[in-house]
């Protein structure tokens, strides 16, 4: 998907990680999303690509509330999605073999 492809309009202009969630599953960016899965995204991505944070952190873009609720701009989180998206098989690489349980 582009971002010439996304009705940008029909999105709201913030969106807090549930709704975020919502809006990637539904353009079809990250299948089978969730809120949990959003806010991991952002913290394995914290010190490489994720363009949010906290009032100085230093990050692009800071979040901003909703009642209790971190809310990010929209449109900032739906082209990260685009040009960093998530593994479709969910894990990384292994690090090192895996190894066996002794006391099966």
């Amino acid at each position: 998907m582009t971002n010439d492809a996304i009705d940008w309009s029909a999105l709201p202009a913030e969106a807090t990680f549930t709704e975020a969630a919502r809006i990637a599953h539904d353009l079809g960016l990250f299948p089978g999303a969730t809120g949990d899965k959003i806010r991991h995204l952002a913290r394995a991505r914290k010190d490489t690509t994720w363009p949010f944070g906290d009032r100085g952190e230093g990050r692009p873009y800071e979040y901003g509330r909703v009642v209790n609720a971190r809310s990010m701009r929209t449109e900032v989180f739906i082209k990260h999605l685009i040009e960093h998206p998530p593994n479709p098989h969910r894990r990384g690489p292994d690090k090192k073999p895996r190894a066996r349980r002794t006391d099966r």
